[in-house]
């Protein structure tokens, strides 16, 4: 039964549902702290491998003591075309859609000294500023699912209505600010006295047959980090580095659920209905976050041989300020208990802000570069961080975490998620100005006590060339990852589950010149 009840609460985690209007859960906490393959087209194209490799201008989100491995200035701007395909499956049902979107994964600019200095045991300092494009949050999917009760999301309704009384709900009418109260404003939910207590109760409790549901979800947004960093080198066998990151985000997840059947609201005292109808009901839920975050990388290069590199970086727990925006419109079409007859009807939730903060977990990244002379490289990275050290609070508490709501959350942070091993490897071949690579990198299971395993793989694929001020680079990512999803959450299980088998393909080129 315990392992039943950690699975239940782990998929409910895997996606952010659409039943509930705050996005401040385990979900996004685990969205805004895990990162895929990110970089200019030549680090993508070896699997984002380059703590040890240094001298690209990406460097600085993996380790910015690669900025002392420059011996020039450089600028290079990456377009590119993100595709995404997403699979849902549900008891027999399955359908596929595509998301694709131009984005820019990679630019900067880096201003190098240390070409002046080649007689001094200190080379100088370079200066680079670099925007990455650490996560897209671009997708869409659909369903649909047949449930019995009490597992409708009419049931969850009532249970959303647990401990409020009718007077309480009367006084949301026209001024809705629960879901509780969407549905008591649109017949879904009732009240009726047993024993004389209030107990609220789902009209198609009793329905008969089977329940038909479908959803539509769309998502869209991004993770940038802009980082600023600084880079010197030592007699060419030591490098050191450090950067300051500050990311954007934003988030934005649209959904329809539609859910339909037959019911029966009352019976006579041979328990025969008297009243029975069909509903339908359609719940529109959009919520949207942005904010920024800050965090502070150092790192450190070792060259003991000319065809050896080592390096080492750590970063700081990223400090987030995030403000949510959430609506949720409610339609219905059933019985009016008071006139017996159809009605359709809606109502709207007032739009909601909530602004609160978020710290992401502390990274830690070791990497080894091998270069085989003149015919290209090998290097790998590992990459440790722990996703239960994700930790909510209140805005306006000064980073104290007593709020009951943010207190249940970190709990279950901590709870459901554990620390977990990254791994990236990769390689280039060169042969006169042409360049060919090739990498995999591995995003390790996140969660903690769940037979699900959540693991992300990317393979990846590039080429380029390189002349003397000027290059090109192309590089193909595939990844893949499967997951669940959960329209609503019951705390004893019975609620719809979908499978996700989620495809993502990048599509980016490189330009860079050196000056």
């Amino acid at each position: 039964m315990k392992k039943y009840i950690m699975f239940s609460a782990s998929l409910a985690l895997l996606l952010s549902w659409s039943g509930t209007a705050f996005a401040q859960n385990e979900t996004d906490a685990l969205r805004y702290s895990r990162l895929g393959v990110s970089g200019s087209a030549r680090i993508q194209g070896i699997g984002g491998a380059q703590t040890a490799l240094g001298a690209d201008i990406s460097t600085m989100i993996s380790n910015p003591a690669g900025l002392g491995l420059f011996r020039r200035s450089e600028v290079s701007l990456s377009p590119g075309l993100q595709l995404r395909s997403t699979d849902a499956n549900t008891n027999g049902f399955s359908s596929s859609e595509d998301h694709n979107v131009f984005t820019i994964p990679s630019a900067g600019v880096v201003i190098s000294n240390s070409g002046d200095n080649e007689d001094k045991d200190w080379k100088g300092i370079n200066f680079g500023i670099s925007l990455n494009r650490i996560n897209n949050f671009n997708q869409q999917f659909s369903y649909s699912n047949t449930i019995q009760p009490p597992n409708t999301i009419v049931d969850y309704f009532a249970v959303q209505a647990t401990g409020r009384t009718e007077a309480d709900l009367d006084a949301e009418y026209g001024n809705y600010t629960t879901l509780a109260g969407l549905a008591y404003g649109n017949y879904l939910i009732n009240f009726f006295d047993e024993y004389g207590q209030a107990t609220s109760y789902a009209n198609p409790l009793y329905s008969v047959g089977d329940i038909s549901q479908q959803e539509e979800v769309q998502r869209r947004g991004s993770q940038n980090q802009i980082d600023i960093g600084i880079g010197t080198n030592y007699k060419d066998k030591v490098y050191l580095g450090a950067s300051v990151g500050i990311i954007t985000t934003d988030f934005t997840q649209e959904s329809i659920f539609r859910e339909s059947g037959h019911y029966i609201d009352q019976f006579d005292e041979n328990n025969e209905p008297i009243l029975e109808g069909d509903y339908s009901l359609e719940l529109r839920d959009e919520f949207t976050t942005r904010g920024n975050g800050i965090n502070l990388r150092v790192g450190v290069i070792a060259r003991p041989s000319d065809a050896v590199r080592i390096g080492a970086s750590i970063q700081t727990p990223t400090a987030y300020t995030l403000t949510d925006q959430y609506q949720r419109t409610l339609y219905a079409t059933t019985l009016n208990p008071e006139t017996e007859q159809p009605e359709n009807t809606s109502a709207s939730e007032i739009p909601g802000e909530f602004s609160y903060n978020l710290t992401t977990p502390f990274r830690a990244n070791g990497g080894v570069a091998v270069f085989i002379g003149k015919y290209g490289f090998v290097t790998a990275d590992i990459e440790y961080v722990d996703y239960s050290d994700n930790k909510f609070r209140e805005d306006d508490e000064f980073g104290s975490t007593n709020s009951s709501y943010f207190t249940t959350v970190n709990n279950n942070i901590s709870s459901l998620y554990k620390s977990a091993v990254n791994y990236k490897i990769g390689a280039e071949g060169r042969y006169e100005v042409f360049r060919f690579r090739a990498g995999y990198a591995i995003n390790s299971n996140p969660y903690k006590n769940s037979s699900f395993d959540g693991k992300v793989n990317s393979f990846t694929l590039g080429a380029g060339f390189r002349l003397q001020n000027f290059y090109l680079d192309g590089a193909y990512v595939h990844s893949t990852g499967e997951s669940l999803y959960s329209p609503y959450t019951f705390s004893d299980g019975g609620e719809p589950v979908v499978g996700i088998k989620d495809k993502q393909s990048t599509v980016m080129f490189t330009l860079g010149y050196n000056f």
